[in-house]
């Protein structure tokens, strides 16, 4: 009875938590956009001001990131175009793929153990893996997590007014998560094939295959005459060594904690590292579990297995992949905790399990209200550079920092404009632009970057903004040469 009531408000509970667990994030004084994450505020401000139709990530061709944009725009007009926006509007499409997360739950049933959906659900509400990703606008990462959402959704629901047409869909969506951040697939692609042998119709693979290739033609035209800037190679070699098999261990007790920032660990507090520790260890009891089943032919959902198969296939990409960005296992965790809720779902004793994942969300709960004091950027400091700029009435800088041009432009809401090393960029028209301003107004122009004190010491003109940035202005084009300053034009 008590169930029945809380899942009539199932829906609103998980909104309302998804929101005021972010709280001390959003209101800490640390809270600021990287450089990535401004590119993407900018792409959205430029369509809020109808300047430019932004589907990708700017500079690539690879990264739709459509979605969070007009999101993002869609919050500045009612927040103004501040850091709070662009965070809201991620953690909206974050919270949609919670709902269709739990809703998969709810459809796969759990008749052992009803609470199973909602408690699962608050576990990844409280997440550290998602702390600070689920308000990241890192082009596509959100998009990827919210459609793979509603994809394993499609494939776990029963009932249908048209199975053609949720094929038709589904074929479409897995091409929209490859454009967005493929790393979600191989995750997708053991439900893809679950879908399709269970069904087992001609007609539905006709129909999953023509949304394939639909989604293929409308990004084939789309991506015509898109600029490849950016174009990194993140696969290397397939490399089945014992340091690569460490190294998988390594990156996913970092992801799992949350506490990163591309390649550099955030210390984690010690609740954080026994998340990451309990999660990494339900995936290899969940994993023997299943092969216990398999060989002793247990009757189980099917799911479970598929569950398993969506974990090791978002663990075995690592092994082509050889840096450290820990981002590249967000995908783990939905995995993972659809795998658990079978796990659980074999504890006899309800009561036991039910109140060991409470334990586990409480954890969680205390986790994500210590992220208050996550930070990578000294917020205070640029605000600071951005204000001493136009207190200079410097309009346009020569920007020795590759994220650092971003911030600067999103948090002077472009009244500074600024250009890297580079004579070309991801958007060129910033780069034209301080080349103008510099051979026609020097004056208002001049080089930022970190501090330094070589600098600080051989020149005059000098500003210092809080030990952490510089100014210099005048700038000359000998010393911007001299500094490795493209002025040729593209």
């Amino acid at each position: 009875m008590m169930l029945n009531r809380i899942s009539k408000y199932a829906i609103l509970i998980i909104v309302l938590l998804c929101l005021v667990s972010r709280m001390p994030q959003l209101f800490s004084e640390n809270l600021i956009l990287d450089g990535d994450e401004s590119i993407v505020a900018l792409m959205a401000k430029h369509l809020l001001e109808l300047k430019e139709f932004p589907i990708f990530f700017y500079g690539q061709s690879y990264g739709f990131s459509f979605v969070e944009v007009l999101t993002t725009s869609l919050f500045y007009t009612i927040f103004g175009i501040t850091d709070i926006a662009v965070k809201l509007a991620m953690l909206s499409l974050w919270t949609i793929g919670i709902i269709f997360f739990y809703k998969t739950l709810k459809e796969i049933g759990f008749k052992s153990n009803p609470w199973i959906p909602l408690l699962i659900t608050l576990v990844f509400i409280f997440s550290p893996s998602f702390a600070v990703w689920s308000m990241k606008a890192r082009g596509g990462y959100l998009t990827a997590f919210m459609l793979s959402s509603i994809i394993t959704f499609l494939i776990v629901h029963k009932k249908s007014h048209s199975r053609l047409l949720k094929s038709l869909i589904i074929g479409f969506l897995i091409i929209v998560v490859y454009q967005a951040q493929p790393l979600w697939l191989a995750g997708l692609f053991p439900l893809l094939a679950y879908y399709l042998i269970k069904n087992r119709s001609i007609h539905n693979v006709l129909m999953t295959l023509l949304g394939v290739l639909v989604g293929l033609f409308t990004f084939y035209f789309i991506k015509k005459g898109l600029s490849t800037y950016w174009s990194p190679n993140v696969l290397g070699d397939l490399d089945v060594s014992l340091k690569s098999f460490k190294s998988i261990f390594d990156r996913m007790f970092i992801s799992f904690t949350g506490s990163y920032y591309f390649g550099r660990i955030i210390p984690p507090l010690f609740i954080m590292k026994a998340i990451s520790i309990l999660m990494m260890s339900l995936i290899l009891v969940s994993t023997f579990m299943g092969i216990f089943f398999l060989i002793k032919r247990k009757k189980v959902n099917p799911l479970f297995y598929v569950f398993i198969l969506s974990v090791l296939g978002s663990l075995a990409y690592l092994l082509f992949i050889h840096n450290s960005d820990y981002r590249y296992l967000l995908p783990l965790t939905g995995y993972t905790l659809l795998m658990v809720a079978f796990t659980v779902s074999h504890i006899k004793s309800t009561q036991l399990a039910n109140t060991l994942i409470i334990i586990w969300i409480a954890s969680g709960m205390y986790s994500l209200y210590n992220f208050k004091d996550y930070a990578f950027d000294d917020k205070e400091a640029l605000i600071s550079l951005v204000d001493e700029l136009e207190r200079k009435e410097i309009s346009h800088i020569f920007c020795e920092g590759g994220m650092l041009q971003w911030q600067i432009m999103f948090y002077s809401n472009e009244q500074i404009i600024a250009r890297f090393y580079f004579n070309t960029d991801r958007y060129p028209a910033y780069v034209r632009s301080v080349n103008a301003n510099y051979k026609e107004r020097k004056e208002h122009t001049a080089l930022v970057g970190y501090y330094k004190k070589e600098l600080a010491e051989t020149l005059s003109d000098f500003t210092s903004i809080n030990d952490v940035f510089y100014i210099h202005t005048p700038v000359s084009e000998e010393f911007l040469i001299e500094r490795e300053f493209d002025l040729t034009e593209p």
